[in-house]
Order: C-alpha cells, then sequence, then structure tokens
C-alpha cells in the first residue's frame, strides 16, 4: 500500500522556486533515503509532507488523503517526525515535553513513552531538561517522542546527527524492526554509508528536482560501490 504519495509538487518561497518537480511514492514496510546536496529542496519537501508550507503546484497524498490545511491536524497524528530542536525549548523538561506533544496532537498521553525511551537506551530522569542533554541523547528523545503515538509513518531528517557507532547501531536496528511492522519510513542522512545496509530505496534530489526511485540493492549491483558511487555518477547527469 502507497503510505506517501507526492505528485508534481512545486514550491516557491519569496518567489525563488526551490522544488520544481518532485515525485515519490513510498510504500508501507519501506524505508526511503531522499539524498542530495545542500540547498536542492529536501528540507523544503519534508515540510510540505508535514503541512509546515503547502505547495504551490502538484499534490501530497499520506494514507490515501490529500494533505490539505483542514486535514493536516488529523494527518500529522499519523506521522512522527525527527527535526532538530529549537533553542527554545532548552528549558523544559522531558516529561513536559511529551505533554506538549500529545497536546499539539490533540492526543491523550499513553504511560507507555517511558518504554519507548528505555528502548532507546535513553534512561534519564524525566525532569532532566532538554538543554542539559548532548546531541546524541536530543537525537534519541527525538525518535522516542516520533514514536511515542505509534505512527504508521516516519519522517526523518538527519537522524544520525551526535551518535557514536554504538547509538547509530541501535537507531537502524530500532528502524528496521519498524519497517518489518509495516511502518513507512522516509529519512535523509549525509551519511551515504550508514544508509546501505538498511535503506530499502534511495530518491536522488538536485536541483529542486527528484530522479526515479531506486532499490538500494540494484544501485549497489548497477554500480559497482554503492550510494556514493551512484550519488557521483547522478551528479554529473545535468539530465
Amino acid at each position: 500500500m502507497v503510505q506517501i504519495n507526492i505528485s508534481n509538487v512545486q514550491k516557491f518561497i519569496n518567489d525563488k522556486q526551490i522544488i520544481k518537480s518532485a515525485n515519490m511514492d513510498i510504500y508501507g514496510g519501506e524505508i526511503c533515503a531522499l539524498i542530495g546536496p545542500n540547498g536542492v529542496g529536501k528540507t523544503t519537501l519534508l515540510k510540505c509532507l508535514l503541512g509546515l508550507v503547502f505547495p504551490d503546484q502538484g499534490s501530497i497524498k499520506v494514507n490515501g488523503k490529500l494533505l490539505s490545511e483542514s486535514s493536516r491536524a488529523e494527518i500529522l497524528k499519523q506521522i512522527g517526525t525527527v527535526f532538530s530542536f529549537p533553542s527554545s525549548i532548552s528549558s523544559m523538561t522531558i516529561s513536559q515535553l511529551f505533554n506538549e506533544h500529545f497536546h499539539y496532537l490533540q492526543l491523550e498521553e499513553p504511560g507507555s513513552y517511558q518504554e519507548i525511551l528505555k528502548k532507546l537506551d535513553l534512561e534519564v530522569p524525566l525532569t532532566t531538561k532538554i538543554g542539559k542533554l548532548s546531541l546524541g541523547m536530543k537525537q534519541r528523545l527525538q525518535l522516542a517522542m516520533a514514536l511515542s503515538h505509534q505512527p504508521n509513518i516516519l519522517i526523518l531528517d538527519e537522524p544520525f546527527n551526535g551518535l557514536d557507532v554504538d547509538g547509530i547501531n541501535l537507531i537502524k536496528k530500532v528502524l528496521t524492526d519498524l519497517k518489518k511492522k509495516g511502518i513507512s519510513i522516509l529519512i535523509t542522512s549525509h551519511s551515504l554509508s550508514e544508509l546501505e545496509d538498511f535503506a530499502s530505496s534511495v530518491v536522488f534530489m538536485m536541483n529542486g528536482e527528484t530522479y526515479e526511485k531506486k532499490s538500494v540493492q540494484n544501485i549497489i549491483q548497477e554500480y559497482g560501490g554503492g550510494l556514493q558511487e551512484y550519488y557521483q555518477f547522478l551528479k554529473g547527469d545535468n539530465r
């Protein structure tokens, strides 16, 4: 089942076209990596997916429902996200952050998020302030928040930032287990080597345009190396 459908999306910001043409289908049980240089429109596309901004042309469907200003609140309940924490929340405690998260989504707070924190090896007091956490701990906390309302779609922007090798391997295992349960995962990362052993597919984005989605296995076979070789090949393709 297609859980994310992006069709002919275009987006202008301050009269500059950031996204020229974005097209992508992501299925249940798929880990899709969105890769490309800085400034090509990846973050803007993720913001469109979350209804933080809306396309000027084209459409986005989540679980078959068109994303719009009226449907955004309900659709966001089905999505978990990892983005960098804003500095404004540094004085909040972990428990306050989860309270705010569930209030924002208009959901009742379950009693299970402490189990998620434990699973992600983040066993710290819930009274700990966010500003006291290391970057790696914040990354684990963000993933815990993303999972806490049991979404069937995850959108993760650079989730490996600040993590050591053990942390990266732990996150990979968690995401792989979620994939087996049918969760759709869209992930961006500058560390292509970290994507090769667990991502299912890749969409390359250049100059505001997405290329055709390819399976990671086929890329490794076809380009004789891996995602880095594929990346370099497409950078030389001016279409």
